[in-house]
């Protein structure tokens, strides 16, 4: 949550909390009106789940004892019986209240949250997928020009994959797949972006790097020849390569059209010089 979210819930939590307290105040009716205490404790479980809830549970199970005790529920105070009763019942409702709207909370956040991470992983590999490649794409070129910052696209294909398909199988390519990304996910910086582009490419967004995206791509590059993957019985270790093709906006291209087309040419351009290298955008 976001301070400027974190600052509005809490003034809401807090603004609800008091005004049902000044309106009970007012009526002098707690007898009547303590129950809207539920209010501020829903609000609290949708925001902060189930400590939240809690606390301002226990907050209105408080206020609830002294507000008995101050003479606001005069009539319920000269009935020890029924006194004991709405202490007792008001308390255990507004625990009760603060577990299950704090557990159903975090439950429908953790679903949500699951249903968005789907949405924009790839399913086999984790890395983001082509849609929210193409997202972000638009949205780091915008950053870039507004800011005047280089960003660097680097285009990555499984050489010889298809042969390494057929040859050890279906599973045994897709974790190929896997592997390959986790390589590429260590050789990255937090800002950065590897998505799984389509089949055996993968496209790799680097926000602030220009020419520096060369030895960015080398080291991605050298990191996949030197793994050791996972073959048969008969070849238990298989080397594999990649070639890898480069493009940095704004010297290659002014817009995400163009530079995924720049960096798809580079890596034509690799794969074409016999794969297992890097190359880069003609203008680069």
């Amino acid at each position: 949550m976001k301070a400027g979210e974190h600052l509005a819930s809490v003034l809401l939590i807090t603004v609800t909390f008091t005004f049902v307290s000044i309106f009970i105040n007012f009526t002098g009716r707690l007898d009547l009106y303590w129950y809207l205490y539920i209010i501020p404790i829903f609000i609290a479980a949708v925001t902060y789940n189930v400590i939240g809830s809690l606390v301002i549970g226990i907050a209105s199970a408080s206020i609830l004892v002294w507000s008995f005790y101050s003479g606001l529920a005069s009539d319920l105070i000269a009935n020890p019986e029924a006194f004991s009763y709405e202490i007792t019942l008001g308390t255990i409702i507004f625990l009760i209240a603060g577990l299950v709207l704090g557990y159903i909370s975090n439950k429908q956040k953790k679903q949500q949250a699951q249903l968005e991470r789907l949405s924009v992983r790839d399913r086999l590999t984790g890395l983001y997928n082509y849609s929210y490649f193409v997202d972000r794409l638009d949205e780091e070129i915008k950053r870039s020009k507004r800011y005047e910052t280089p960003l660097a696209l680097i285009m990555i294909d499984i050489d010889h994959f298809k042969d390494f398909n057929d040859t050890y199988g279906h599973e045994k390519g897709n974790r190929l797949l896997k592997n390959i990304a986790e390589i590429l996910k260590k050789k990255v910086r937090d800002i950065d972006l590897v998505a799984r582009y389509g089949g055996e490419e993968f496209a790799i967004l680097l926000p602030n790097i220009g020419k520096e995206a060369r030895e960015a791509a080398e080291r991605m590059r050298a990191a996949v020849e030197d793994a050791d993957f996972e073959g048969d019985i008969e070849q238990p270790v298989v080397k594999k390569t990649i070639s890898v093709g480069v493009a940095v906006c704004p010297n290659d291209a002014s817009n995400d059209t163009e530079l995924v087309v720049k960096a798809d040419e580079a890596l034509y351009e690799a794969k074409e010089g016999g794969r297992n290298k890097v190359c880069f955008c003609k203008e680069s």
